[in-house]
């Protein structure tokens, strides 16, 4: 990821103060994320693609992968975002991913696309040389149905429960983010398997709150009480309902919210 946003980087001509300026986000943020010694949110991904004009759908998607690895992995550390796969623990500091799993990340990346290339231009030459012609005729492929992950909770069982623990970040996804200028950063965690969600901020201080709510009037929260972040319990996310988070600095009556998601409305 820190290698796609220091060549956007780099197209754009700004500097690290001219990012700071044009965004909510510290110029000590953008040489962290650009350099690798953090890994980016999405939120910040999205921006920078805005301001170098580049199409941001194939950059948040290399995000949303290297966010899919990194759950798979399992970050260490207490207070951890649900099985983040290497992402920074929530109640503490993020961490850059090493070079070899840079490289890996890479590699596969790679392998993706350019696998079903290789592989039809392989069966192109085989059939056009005659050697795959057969008089029987072929079978057709069975189906196969993958099986989404396994989840310790669904809907209204997952209320008040650790996102971690009950495996809601196998296939989870930030749906909406918001901010407190400068660097507090709200995100809005979904998982369709578990059909429930949760609140996350980042680059908090201590005493920050998070809450999540639903259209049911249902809310979950947690306050950062080291470090500078924190994610709260799960919170039923219906289909035709909606979640939303909200977030507040220390002895700060007014609160930051996301806007609403509802699952029905954008999910596939």
């Amino acid at each position: 990821m820190a290698s796609e946003l220091l060549a956007l980087k780099k197209a754009s001509g700004l500097s690290f103060a001219q990012l700071s300026q044009k965004t909510h986000y510290a110029k000590s943020w953008w040489e962290r994320w650009v350099n690798g010694k953090q890994f980016p949110p999405r939120h910040a991904v999205e921006s920078l693609a805005g301001l170098c004009g580049t199409p941001s759908a194939q950059l948040l998607g290399l995000w949303d992968r290297a966010q899919a690895e990194r759950e798979a992995g399992g970050g260490p550390g207490a207070g951890a975002e649900p099985d983040e796969g290497g992402a920074p623990d929530e109640g503490g500091a993020e961490t850059a991913d090493s070079p070899a799993r840079g490289r890996r990340s890479r590699f596969l990346r790679w392998a993706a696309v350019l696998g079903p290339v290789l592989v039809g231009g392989a069966l192109a030459a085989w059939f056009t040389l005659g050697l795959g012609s057969t008089s029987a005729a072929p079978r057709p492929s069975p189906s196969v149905k993958v099986a989404g992950p396994q989840t310790g909770c669904k809907g209204a069982a997952c209320e008040g429960r650790d996102p971690k623990k009950m495996n809601c970040g196998a296939d989870a996804v930030t749906v909406r983010t918001g901010s407190i200028p400068k660097d507090l950063v709200i995100e809005l965690r979904y998982s369709r398997a578990c059909q429930a969600a949760w609140g996350r901020i980042s680059f908090a201080e201590i005493g920050a709150t998070v809450v999540v709510n639903n259209s049911d009037g249902a809310a979950q929260a947690d306050v950062v009480h080291f470090d500078r972040d924190v994610y709260s319990p799960l919170i039923a996310a219906p289909d035709d309902g909606s979640v939303w988070v909200c977030a507040a600095l220390p002895k700060d009556k007014a609160r930051s919210c996301t806007g609403r998601f509802i699952p029905s409305q954008e999910e596939d």
